[in-house]
């Protein structure tokens, strides 16, 4: 039997791998997978909610958001170009996705902004004292 060194960062590789393909949830040290979620940023001040999330690459045209029953609804597609060079090496993500953000009670589903610039999505989320039962479709400008 031969004895290998001990790789602590292979270990954890395989433990990450192992949890997320037994709850089937993308994971950063999944290699062979190739799903991903856009990184979100989520604040509050007084007045709002305020979500930034990137979503580089990607045109307005292909993002989706939605309320469904209380949440909002994020998903879209980045599509990776395809050229004649030859690979060497892909890190980044490409593909559909979907996010879905629970809603505080607070937040005004009828008011909620949506801008889109450079590559960002800025969400603000108004508090209201009431909150109301809706599903419909938020405009990205």
């Amino acid at each position: 039997m031969k004895l290998r060194p001990w790789n602590p960062a292979e270990e954890f590789d395989n433990l990450f791998s192992r949890f997320g393909s037994l709850v089937n949830w993308p994971t950063p040290f999944m290699a062979g997978d190739r799903h991903w979620l856009p990184a979100t940023d989520i604040s509050e001040n007084a007045d709002n909610y305020l979500l930034k999330v990137e979503l580089p690459e990607m045109k307005k045209e292909d993002i989706s958001l939605n309320i469904e029953d209380g949440c909002l609804v994020l998903s879209g597609e980045r599509k990776h170009e395809h050229t004649d060079d030859k690979q060497h090496l892909t890190e980044r993500y490409y593909g559909q996705f979907v996010r879905r953000f629970q809603l505080p009670e607070n937040v005004d589903e009828n008011a909620i902004d949506a801008k889109f610039d450079n590559g960002m999505l800025y969400l603000t989320l108004p508090k209201t004292a009431v909150k109301a039962d809706t599903k419909h479709q938020i405009d990205i400008h």
